[in-house]
């Protein structure tokens, strides 16, 4: 029972936030299939020289959405509502102005489709397609915001929905503006930014929802809290700006080597990136999922919750990768042809380079786990060293030679390569004293907890009474305060079973923790029934009186719903 309330948040978490990050895959693959199939190699290429455009979006946008809920997180797990709503307050505003600042781009066009290595045969075709993205940037930062923001405020069903709402509007609008009024590549960028937008406002109504703990509001940011966000962030929101960078390079490389194929080797690289999008969004949601949990758990410091998401994490990046590969290597052909590569292609290199590089997806996954993980528990520096040799440094320095010379095969062994070569960089990191000791460390840094899970009946009343009994003799504890803590156990013990349980819940269970502090004492009890408040049923007088009564004598208390759970969070 120990470890049953991170087990289920996190899959709770992971579902969802798997779903989020499909958002975005759906919308590329879609994209890349009608251009591919409607306009032709050409288009296939653009959209492939445009994809650093969105990588750099998603730096900005997860670089501060992750380094923001970080702090979000542990704030809301700590019960200061007014903290964590002061940094996203300035964290939204600061992501306006760097969407702002984005759209930049935009009076430099020119210069800017030759730094992404737009040839002159396709500049056309770019011209199209990127004026419209570039004028979106705003709503891709904050879509990245929002969604990391709204899953930590224990909403990710309505990040989830947004995401919906962006594949479906893409989807139909690709086919009404590719289809009906043969916009061309010009109607798949305008569809997606419109599904974008909608994906926004779908995100903002969370806050307007009663119970939602996080109200929006604008606030400067300090040089302090910008840079705050960047160490927070960067270990996750690095590796989509590495990987604009690497694009960047290998498709100069793969233009500049590939002689009278080079649009075609390009046109390949978008089949392998936008492959590589389905296991990079299960990956994501993996580690978004486990953002979020552990920065709620490390708010409690509750370190063995901590551990339990991290081994969950991993054992889902492990299975998930075992069969993606295993269906790259059988529909290698059939998923090139998909996307309107000629026969000879889709047959030959495509095939050949979607099987070589299907088998780093494995090492992938784990390595990205791991680097979530650092940065989720503060080790922020660790995780964005890691990330800087994994997605820039070792890719880059490595790729050049086999690209250069084997061109769109040399682009999948450098993938798998670089990937095996982090993964045991990772393993001596794992292996030192001080990696190994950091969690206990973390734990240790508060004083005393004492923390037990109880299944929710009236069977539970006297081991949790014994318990407590036990552990305030231990901590020298007053009777009249080691009775107190007592009667609010039962209390609201007895109220969740009289008002909180439904008809057909089943294994329904409590966890009640005490915590040590210079200023007192904390409780705090969680249960994992519907979304319930003792203090706001209507019971009768007994009932009523008791509750007040609990009120009066804590010098704090807050009742909120956190995660999937119910929290009373209330200092003795």
């Amino acid at each position: 029972m120990e470890t049953k309330f991170a087990k289920s948040a996190y899959r709770y978490f992971l579902f969802w936030g798997v779903c989020t990050s499909l958002a975005i895959t759906v919308c590329t693959i879609v994209d890349a299939l009608l251009i591919g199939n409607l306009v032709g190699s050409n288009g296939l290429a653009v959209t492939n020289l445009s994809t650093p455009v969105f990588l750099t979006y998603a730096l900005f946008g997860v670089t501060v959405g992750v380094g923001g809920n970080v702090r979000i997180g542990k704030h809301l797990g700590a019960s200061e509502i007014g903290e964590a709503n002061r940094v996203f307050h300035i964290q939204l505003t600061t992501g306006l102005i760097i969407g702002l600042i984005c759209w930049g781009a935009l009076l430099f066009r020119g210069s800017f489709f030759t730094l992404l290595g737009v040839t002159e045969v396709l500049r056309p075709l770019a011209e199209s397609y990127l004026t419209v993205v570039l004028a979106s940037a705003p709503m891709f930062v904050m879509y990245h915001i929002l969604s990391a923001t709204v899953r930590t405020d224990s909403d990710p069903v309505r990040a989830s929905v947004a995401s919906g709402v962006v594949i479906v509007l893409n989807l139909g609008l690709d086919l009404f503006f590719m289809l009906v009024l043969r916009w061309g590549i010009f109607g798949a960028s305008a569809s997606l930014c419109i599904a974008e937008t909608m994906g926004v406002a779908v995100l903002l109504s969370h806050f307007f929802k009663k119970r939602a703990l996080l109200k929006l509001g604008l606030r400067l940011p300090t040089w302090q809290d910008v840079r705050s966000f960047a160490v927070n962030g960067f270990g996750m929101g690095s590796a989509f700006f590495f990987q604009g960078v690497v694009m960047l390079a290998f498709n100069t490389l793969l233009i500049r080597s590939g002689g009278a194929q080079a649009e075609l080797n390009v046109a390949v690289y978008g089949v392998l990136y936008s492959i590589s999008m389905v296991p990079f969004a299960l990956f994501d949601g993996a580690s978004n999922a486990l953002a979020t949990i552990i920065s709620f758990f490390r708010g409690e410091c509750d370190t063995q919750s901590i551990r339990t998401v991290y081994h969950q994490a991993l054992r889902f990046a492990v299975i998930s990768s075992a069969v993606i590969i295993a269906l790259c290597q059988l529909f290698a052909t059939s998923l090139a042809a998909l996307f309107g590569l000629p026969p000879e292609v889709s047959g030959g290199m495509a095939a050949i380079s979607i099987r070589v590089f299907s088998l780093s997806i494995l090492l992938s996954g784990v390595n990205t786990v791991i680097t979530a993980y650092w940065q989720a528990i503060g080790r922020a520096g660790l995780a964005g060293l890691v990330s800087v040799l994994r997605n820039f440094v070792v890719i880059l320095a490595f790729g050049l030679y086999p690209i250069s010379h084997y061109q769109i095969l040399g682009v999948s062994v450098t993938y798998g390569v670089t990937e095996l070569l982090c993964t045991l960089l990772l393993l001596v990191l794992l292996s030192l004293p001080r990696s190994r000791s950091y969690l206990d460390e973390l734990g240790a840094a508060n004083g005393r907890v004492f923390e037990n899970q109880y299944s929710i009946s009236t069977d539970s009343h006297q081991r949790i009474s014994g318990d407590l009994d036990a552990v305030c003799e231990e901590w020298g504890l007053p009777m009249a305060k080691t009775f107190f803590i007592e009667f609010i156990c039962e209390e609201l013990l007895l109220n969740i079973i009289k008002f909180g349980l439904k008809d057909g819940q089943s294994d329904r269970y409590i966890a009640i923790k005490l915590m040590e502090r210079e200023d007192g004492y904390v409780l705090r009890i969680r249960d994992n029934v519907s979304e319930f408040n003792p203090f706001e049923v209507d019971g009768d007088a007994i009932d009523n009186g008791v509750l007040t009564l609990i009120e009066k004598k804590t010098k704090q208390y807050e009742y909120q719903r956190k995660m999937i759970f119910n929290y009373l969070y209330m200092v003795l």
